[in-house]
């Protein structure tokens, strides 16, 4: 075979000559595909850049909402938090709150489901707990809850769930989301802890067993030293002396 033959066919060589003579046939539109790429490339750093800012002012919100939530509060305070000097207070508990409350709802709804978000929601969640607003504030901390983009805040979300549901009654709500909470391997929250909110749901639907196997559970894995081995022992202890009763009259249907 001659050389042209053999040229002719490679297929790698037959495509460089194909892509020679498109660039030397459209030179114009090449030009503006270039362009273009770097339009995109310009503009991609472009919105990293305004994200990155967009996050800070985020971060700085969630600082001030986060100081608002814990505030001191004294009667004399004016309608400036920071009045009397760098760090904020406020005439009464309500004040504090709302004022909490309007940051975190800021964040919340202007930046989507990112982390920084998760947190706001969890605090707004709180916050509208404090001001009386039980199904808004259940609802917000439901978001946080659900969503897995920062886990711990998820988790405390939850926590505080369960103890709102227990609160109002709902016994059997808390003790699923506790359930659920020891079960799951990611959860960061002392698993002890938490089995002894569970035994407590568990107690108030009547069902004392279940708590006591809970209490146990939690006590042979936990530390022979560790901080709530104490009270796991004397809450067992409680429930293995206290009389046995029917369910709670109040957790049936």
């Amino acid at each position: 075979m001659t050389r042209k033959e053999i040229l002719s066919e490679d297929p790698v060589h037959e495509a460089l000559l194909r892509l020679v003579g498109f660039f030397g046939e459209n030179k114009a539109r090449i030009g503006v595909a270039a362009a273009a790429v770097v339009l995109l490339a310009v503009g991609a750093y472009g919105v990293s850049r305004y994200l990155g800012a967009r996050e800070a002012r985020a971060q700085v919100q969630l600082g001030k909402g986060i100081d608002f939530f814990h505030a001191a509060v004294e009667a004399d305070a004016g309608a400036d938090p920071y009045a009397k000097g760098p760090n904020p207070v406020f005439p009464g508990e309500r004040a504090k709150y709302e004022a909490a409350a309007r940051e975190f709802s800021a964040i919340a709804s202007g930046h989507g489901y990112g982390k920084i978000a998760v947190v706001a929601r969890y605090y707004l969640g709180l916050s509208q707990l404090r001001l009386g607003q039980e199904a808004e504030g259940i609802k917000s901390l439901e978001s946080a809850a659900s969503d897995s983009r920062n886990r711990s805040a998820g988790f405390l979300a939850k926590r505080v769930l369960a103890h709102t549901y227990y609160d109002s009654g709902n016994y059997q709500g808390a003790q699923e989301i506790l359930s659920q909470m020891i079960r799951d391997p990611k959860c960061d929250l002392p698993r002890e802890e938490l089995s002894l909110e569970l035994a407590r749901a568990l107690e108030a639907q009547g069902r004392r067993d279940e708590a006591v196997k809970a209490l146990r559970e939690a006590d042979e894995q936990s530390a022979a030293f560790g901080p709530y081995k104490q009270k796991l022992i004397a809450e067992i202890e409680r429930l293995g002396k206290a009389p046995s009763s029917g369910p709670d009259p109040a957790s049936q249907p």
